[in-house]
């Protein structure tokens, strides 16, 4: 069983080329999330189809049809619905999931990226914008260190009466550090109980129901652009660029934060450590760099937020753990986090997240 490349879901229904090997009588086709924690459901559904013959086919997803209709095969203009099907009421769409296709012993793994607000709806509903949360000293420390590091960056770089657009904004960073901004602000997200619940809070700021790749405003129509820990989030980041690159106008910053792919432990260890399941592009600075020069934007500053030193060394590569996190999880230790912290602007290319400002040639 062969499949052409990856799906992105972009629009209500998806295609995918698939090719149903000779003596492949059925098949059947699993969705499910690619990456989860333990408890979070894992498995999303099951169709079947028998009766089929070989040659080129076309698997279509319509993802928001319900029970059997949600997934059909064509083969050479033959359309064959599925036999036996099992799948939840309301199947709920994740940023990143798994196809897998099974024809006898043949056995194809697509991955999936959704990307349509639509389609994510649900998904944001049910978590939120604190699907990220745990009660650890580390986040919290974590999170004091992101507002008071962008807090000095935004009034650095961002002049009064500015145009400025918060991309993927959720409660927005901006709202965290400051209720009174002397800009023009408008924020933007696919989060619709986020943006109605920010809507009644700060009412003079402008709350847009958005996708961040696909935004609905005109060329050079702000002076900054915000992208808050969403590029990771993206398919391509190089598009996304692009797109908060033109809604820019000449000279205007681009402020970028996102994990950071080389961090000090995922260098001790020597792979790559994700620092979520659902960053589907993270990148380490050199690679940003580049990605920011091809998209006509130039970097003009970068710092870091904390760095993992306390790392138990004498393990080999592989086993290595951040021993402040694994074994102090303690408001007394406060103080050493927060110096962990700070460590990330002496040292960004290994921080544990980046902040970029960039401006636009």
């Amino acid at each position: 069983m062969t499949a052409a490349g990856g799906l992105v879901a972009n629009g209500e229904v998806s295609e995918l080329e698939v090719l149903v090997p000779d003596g492949a009588e059925s098949l059947e086709v699993v969705i499910e999330a690619q990456s989860v924690k333990e408890d979070m459901e894992k498995g999303f559904g099951t169709w079947s189809f028998e009766g089929l013959r070989a040659g080129p086919g076309l698997l279509r997803i319509a993802w928001l049809e319900p029970g059997a209709a949600t997934v059909s095969l064509t083969v050479d203009g033959e359309r064959f619905d599925p036999i036996t099907f099992s799948r939840p009421e309301q199947l709920i769409l994740r940023p990143t999931m798994a196809l897998t296709i099974s024809a006898g012993d043949q056995v194809s793994l697509v991955p999936v990226t959704v990307v349509d607000p639509g389609l994510l709806e649900k998904y944001y509903e049910v978590e939120g914008q604190d699907r990220y949360v745990e009660q650890q000293t580390f986040y919290e420390t974590f999170h004091e260190a992101r507002v008071r590091v962008l807090g000095r960056v935004f009034r650095k770089y961002i002049p009064p009466g500015s145009r400025v657009i918060d991309v993927g904004s959720g409660y927005s960073m901006f709202y965290m550090v400051s209720r009174d901004w002397p800009h023009d602000m408008t924020c933007c997200d696919v989060d619709t109980a986020a943006m109605e619940k920010m809507r009644g809070l700060k009412p003079e700021w402008n709350w847009v129901i958005a996708n961040a790749l696909e935004l609905p405003f005109e060329d050079a129509s702000f002076d900054a652009v915000f992208a808050g820990e969403i590029i990771e989030h993206v398919p391509d980041p190089r598009a996304a660029l692009r797109e908060w690159g033109r809604l820019l106008s000449p000279g205007g910053v681009l402020i970028l934060s996102t994990p950071n792919r080389d961090r000090l432990i995922a260098r001790a260890n020597r792979e790559d450590m994700p620092v979520h399941y659902e960053h589907i592009n993270e990148m380490g600075l050199p690679a940003l760099r580049e990605a920011i020069r091809m998209s006509s934007f130039h970097v003009e500053a970068v710092t870091g937020i904390y760095v993992e030193v306390l790392l138990n060394w004498w393990r080999p590569a592989g086993a290595r753990v951040d021993m402040l996190r694994a074994k102090f999880d303690d408001a007394r230790y406060r103080p050493i986090y927060e110096i962990m912290m700070r460590l990330g602007g002496l040292a960004p290319s290994l921080s544990f997240d980046l902040v970029l400002v960039c401006r636009k040639d």
